[in-house]
C-alpha cells in the first residue's frame, strides 16, 4: 500500500523568539495527467502525540504552554 502522508520536521518560532521543531504532515497527491507525484503541506502538525490545526496564517497555540508559534517559511517536500 502507497503512503500517503509523511512527517517533515520543520521550525516554529513565538513572537518572544522561542524556536521549537514540530512535525509538518504533508499529503502524496498524483498528476492524473502525467503520473508524477508531489507532496503538499497540509494544515496540520504533529506535536506531543496529537494532530494540531494551523490557522491561516501557519500559527498554533502549544497545548502545554498556550505560547502562540509561527510555522517559518520552509521548501516543499
Amino acid at each position: 500500500m502507497p503512503k500517503l502522508h509523511k512527517l517533515k520536521e520543520v521550525s516554529a518560532k513565538s513572537k518572544c523568539g522561542t524556536e521549537i521543531i514540530v512535525e509538518r504532515i504533508y499529503e502524496r497527491v498524483l498528476s492524473e495527467a502525467s503520473n508524477d507525484e508531489a507532496w503538499i503541506p497540509l494544515s496540520k502538525i504533529a506535536l506531543t502525540d496529537k494532530v494540531i490545526d494551523l490557522r491561516d496564517d501557519e500559527t498554533f497555540t502549544h497545548p502545554r504552554t498556550q505560547v502562540v508559534f509561527k510555522i517559518l517559511s520552509e521548501g516543499y517536500a
